[in-house]
């Protein structure tokens, strides 16, 4: 078995991605529907719900090898995600003036 097959069968992938895909839907939902004075703050417990899915996820493999990696990983992967998504609003905010 090659790395790259074994890279697409790892299950810490399909549960790193599901967590990021969880990330992205409530970032945008934040986004779109939080309050004109607050969308940062929402933006920012978007985050905070990130990281901890992501813990909770580590925390359910009962693997200790690379748990720190692998949070770290998560937890660098939601705030690269919400970074985006609140660059990306306030670019609109600041566009719609």
């Amino acid at each position: 078995m090659t790395d790259q097959t074994a890279l697409s069968r790892s299950p810490a992938l399909v549960g790193q991605i599901a967590v990021w895909s969880l990330t992205i839907v409530i970032a945008v939902l934040a986004a779109i529907f939080a309050p004109e004075g607050f969308r940062f703050t929402w933006l920012a417990l978007a985050c905070a719900v990130g990281v901890l899915a992501g813990f909770v996820r580590e925390l359910a493999t009962h693997t200790k090898d690379g748990f720190v990696v692998r949070v770290a990983v998560l937890s660098t992967g939601c705030f690269l995600i919400v970074s985006i998504v609140a660059g990306v609003a306030g670019l609109t905010e600041l566009l719609s003036y």
